[in-house]
């Protein structure tokens, strides 16, 4: 009996270190457990703050395309906003040009005759055309304009009427008269005197005018005049050439 009571007394401490041990790993794995789940959670909650972080970097990245379209559209709607005014600029600079210049050629028309009898007093002037527009004969697809005309039997004045003068204009002027036998073929043996007419020449151009052989006509206290009359004329010594 007292043997029996030994062998239980031993199993009884065997089952309790048993249990102490059962309860101590319980406790770990209930503290593992713990740690875990709070991992987990700590890991969702990171997960949910890039999921956030994520979409509001793709609205923002959204809102800036947005915005960047919105900055091209209206750069767009500006650019063809300015090239529409930049159009309806030199359409009206244009029109004002062409209004100037014939307002010049309205000025000079009066003193036509006048001042080709200052030019070649020898030859009375038969003919005088305001704003001539003139068809080749041979190809009635072409024209020219001829802003004013003033003939004689020998000679043939042809002015240009600008707002604004400068050599580059009297050059391209003196380029177009050229083709004049072309058009004019009646005058292909006529002296050509090329005039040049605005309000106002500035004296730096007058220099340019004399080496071109050109006559400058301007306005005067009253009239309209010429700012080289002593250029040489056709019947001296290094007159402009005829038309031939």
């Amino acid at each position: 009996m007292p043997e029996l009571e030994v062998r239980v007394d031993r199993l009884e401490r065997v089952f309790a270190s048993f249990m102490a041990r059962t309860e101590e790993a319980l406790a770990d794995i209930r503290a593992s457990n713990l740690r875990t789940d709070a991992l987990l959670r700590e890991l969702q909650h990171q997960a949910d703050l890039d999921r956030h972080q994520a979409e509001l970097d793709r609205q923002r990245a959204d809102e800036d395309r947005r915005r960047a379209d919105e900055d091209r559209r209206r750069a767009d709607e500006d650019r063809r906003q300015w090239e529409k005014d930049r159009k309806d600029f030199n359409k009206r600079l244009a029109e004002a040009s062409d209004s100037m210049g014939t307002l010049v050629e309205d000025l000079v028309a009066p003193n036509a005759r006048r001042i080709a009898s200052q030019i070649f007093p020898d030859d009375p002037v038969v003919r005088v055309a305001q704003r001539l527009r003139q068809t080749h004969p041979a190809d009635r697809g072409r024209s020219i304009e001829i802003d004013l005309l003033a003939a004689g039997r020998r000679h043939l004045m042809i002015v240009e009427a600008k707002w604004r003068l400068n050599p580059d204009k009297i050059r391209d002027f003196l380029e177009g008269l050229r083709i004049i036998p072309e058009f004019l073929p009646e005058y292909a043996q006529h002296q050509l005197i090329p005039v040049v007419a605005s309000v106002s020449i500035d004296s730096s151009v007058i220099p340019f005018l004399n080496r071109s052989k050109v006559y400058g006509l301007a306005m005067g206290d009253d009239t309209m005049e010429l700012v080289n009359p002593g250029l040489s004329t056709p019947d001296t010594p290094g007159a402009s050439p005829g038309i031939r």
